[in-house]
């Protein structure tokens, strides 16, 4: 009878601490609320990208590539800028939004302080 109780002991903590072998979904598979917004400053036009709750700082990437709905549903803050010759310009907009100035700083001010310039 000892002998059934550690073996049922045994079967039990392997349970426990195996790895899940469930259908878990991929981190892919996570989709936060997004939400998208444009703007135009001049003749500087992008649509804006981002998780509906900014917590935290996220990354604010650049770019042009339409494929950045990736980069949105992992977190990040995506302006995706229409003329590619234009991204310093466009990150000069955003370093004065996070000082709380420029152009953007009324239509985005509820990002001000959630963003950080993502390194390529």
């Amino acid at each position: 009878m000892a002998i059934v109780r550690v073996l049922v002991a045994v079967a039990c903590a392997l349970v426990l601490t195996a790895p899940s072998t469930a259908a878990a979904p991929s981190q892919d598979d996570h989709r936060p609320a997004t939400m998208t917004m444009s703007y135009r400053a001049g003749d500087l036009v992008a649509v804006v990208h981002a998780p509906r709750t900014l917590t935290g700082v996220r990354p604010l990437v650049f770019t042009h590539d339409v494929s950045a709905t990736v980069l949105v549903r992992r977190g990040a803050v995506v302006v995706l800028v229409h003329d590619p010759s234009s991204l310093t310009r466009h990150h000069g907009l955003w370093r004065e939004l996070s000082a709380g100035t420029g152009p953007l700083a009324e239509r985005f001010a509820g990002f001000a302080g959630h963003f950080v310039v993502a390194q390529p």
